[in-house]
């Protein structure tokens, strides 16, 4: 089965997860822990069906995109370029740079786009650079809440 036809449960404030059976509706509780770095499991049903499940650690649930923006790296000799934005939530994003740039761990960035909404809402973040993988760049959000994280919430609610 395909990762996107699988299901995704997400791990509960009390680190517990509910896994229900496709099949026959049947719900069972599991303390997440366990299965900590384990993100896609099988399970077996009272009823013997075997599915699978997907574990979302995350508490901000990510959402898949591909809108086109720009970014400035303010740590970088104001460096600027065109990306991909490849994923976002309410406490950052990732993205792929168009051409090979050099990024850097603690790198603080402006990056700005557009949702791919009815209204193309234009979105300006300030962020600081995570982690790097190949050329994805994973960023965090810098700073207080901002008139743009309204516009965000209302875009992720439709995950």
């Amino acid at each position: 089965m395909s990762s996107s036809l699988v299901p995704k449960t997400y791990i509960r404030p009390d680190n517990t997860a509910v896994l229900t059976c496709p099949q026959c509706g049947h719900q069972r509780e599991v303390i997440a822990d366990k299965f900590r770095g384990k993100h896609k499991l099988k399970v077996k049903c009272l009823c013997q069906n075997v599915f699978e499940v997907i574990l979302e650690f995350r508490s901000k649930p990510r959402k898949k995109t591909l809108l086109t923006g720009t970014y400035i790296n303010h740590s970088q000799d104001e460096s600027s370029g065109n990306i991909v934005v490849e994923n976002i939530s309410m406490t950052g994003l990732a993205f792929r740079c168009y051409v090979a740039t050099k990024f850097n761990v603690g790198d603080e960035l402006s990056v700005e786009f557009n949702l791919d909404d009815d209204e193309h809402t234009q979105i300006k973040k300030k962020v600081i650079v995570r982690n790097l993988s190949q050329r994805i760049i994973g960023c965090e959000f810098e700073g207080s809440r901002d008139i743009f994280d309204n516009y965000l919430e209302h875009y992720l609610r439709s995950i």
